[in-house]
């Protein structure tokens, strides 16, 4: 049997808010309809998660003796939110995303590296995407003022495109550096169902969207397996 070890954020624990924007992780259910036989997945995906505790994970990881032919690295979602309570407070100020695009890059590359050395395959994904306009509900509905905010951004596209520019990085990384990319956002975006596919705080995906990301990871390892259990092998 082979491993991949996966480290992401709440996406890859398929998590879903309910109607009280209580969160709830599906991975479970989600991974059911994948065979196992052949692949063990050592989930090491967090909510919240930045490629800062993905970089100390995966050192973690390699220094205990790290066994496995790949891993997934999806990281971007998290690093390029902001303090929204902050720019309510101060929409004249300069606010800076969590993790600064050139510092996310730097620590993908880090990443990357410690993988490499360890004789693990990095895999890169993109980033699925968002609905701007239904995040911004979700970050007002705390209480924060949405004019406030809106007056920092310019315009709620600004929030989607943003975050796009993480998923950019990652994907031209990978073409750079020959790192096998799973592009799950070009899997995403020609979907007339999209908004179905995207979550009510317009971040996270509905349990449909789940199946699309998660098929396109599957669909990506199971001819990778293929010459590795040839017939007569199981």
């Amino acid at each position: 049997m082979e491993r991949a070890y996966v480290y992401g954020d709440s996406l890859l624990k398929a998590t879903v808010p309910d109607e009280a924007m209580r969160y709830h992780f599906h991975l479970a259910e989600v991974m059911a309809r994948y065979p196992t036989e052949r692949l063990e997945v050592v989930n090491r995906a967090k909510m919240g998660s930045t490629i800062s505790k993905g970089l100390s994970l995966v050192e973690h990881d390699v220094q205990r003796g790290m066994d496995a032919r790949w891993a997934l690295v999806a990281y971007g979602g998290n690093d390029s939110d902001f303090d929204w309570a902050g720019i309510a407070a101060d929409p004249e100020g300069e606010h800076k995303p969590r993790t600064e695009l050139p510092e996310f890059l730097t620590k993908l590359k880090k990443t990357v590296t410690e993988l490499v050395q360890a004789g693990v395959q990095p895999v890169l994904m993109t980033l699925p995407p968002i609905d701007g306009r239904r995040y911004l509900d979700y970050i007002c509905s705390s209480g924060l003022s949405r004019e406030r905010i809106l007056q920092w951004l310019g315009d709620e596209g600004r929030i989607y495109r943003h975050q796009e520019l993480y998923s950019d990085t990652v994907a031209s990384f990978a073409m750079s550096e020959g790192l096998p990319l799973i592009d799950v956002r070009r899997r995403f975006l020609p979907l007339r169902d999209l908004p179905q596919m995207i979550a009510a705080d317009g971040i996270h995906l509905t349990m449909s969207g789940y199946r699309q990301l998660f098929d396109a990871l599957a669909q990506w390892v199971t001819p990778q397996l293929a010459p590795l259990f040839p017939p007569g092998r199981g």
